[in-house]
């Protein structure tokens, strides 16, 4: 799936997320935050096929919800989500990279804070997108053929959305893992099932 759906996706289920979160906490504070490729970003750039986890977890600007209109209304965020994503990425360019890891060590440090603040849920509510997206898992051939269909085990951390391809390659597969009392809402979410095609397949919860 090209780079725009997937985008266009993880706005959708962004939205969908702050319709179901708006009840739960009393923090209104939102943040999306998006896995980033570095391999093409290196000069020169890195095969795509190398080892090793070179991606930089990319927090785009921090977003109140829901928007409100001039007469007290909402107002559809999946736009202001995709641009605000695509800002973000835009800026994730070979002198990024460079200046990264001149300061890896300051990086390092920053991630560890963000994520121990993201476990004691003391910062803005964040939800986090990764895509195994044009990964070759159908390909897999251990002796008895390639698989039927591909699968995530239980997602351990909330707040956390993973995309894979479907066998066809025409569609994309949803990972989402919430609260409990989240996720009643929102898989029972209209607009959201309105564009849902059940797999039939349910994955047990993990708890943190």
């Amino acid at each position: 799936m090209p780079l725009a759906c997937r985008e266009t996706l993880s706005a959708f289920i962004w939205s969908r997320f702050v319709v179901a979160t708006k009840d739960c906490t009393v923090n209104k504070l939102y943040r999306v935050v998006h896995a980033v490729n570095l391999r093409p970003r290196f000069s020169p750039p890195l095969p795509q096929h190398s080892c090793g986890n070179l991606f930089l977890p990319q927090v785009p600007t921090a977003m109140t919800s829901p928007l409100q209109t001039s007469n007290g209304g909402e107002e559809e965020c999946d736009g202001v989500v995709i641009g605000e994503v695509r800002e973000t990425l835009s800026k994730i360019d070979k002198e990024y990279v460079k200046e990264l890891q001149r300061q890896g060590d300051k990086h390092l440090g920053l991630m560890k804070e963000t994520a121990d603040s993201f476990k004691r849920g003391d910062m803005a509510t964040l939800l986090s997108f990764s895509s195994y997206c044009r990964f070759p898992l159908y390909e897999n051939d251990f002796g008895w053929g390639r698989p039927a269909w591909v699968g995530s085990p239980a997602l351990t951390y909330k707040n956390l959305v993973l995309f894979m391809d479907t066998k066809e390659g025409d569609g994309i597969e949803a990972y989402v893992s919430l609260e409990e009392r989240v996720m009643a809402k929102f898989e029972c979410d209209s607009e959201l099932l309105s564009y849902v095609s059940p797999t039939g397949r349910v994955l047990p919860s993990c708890e943190n």
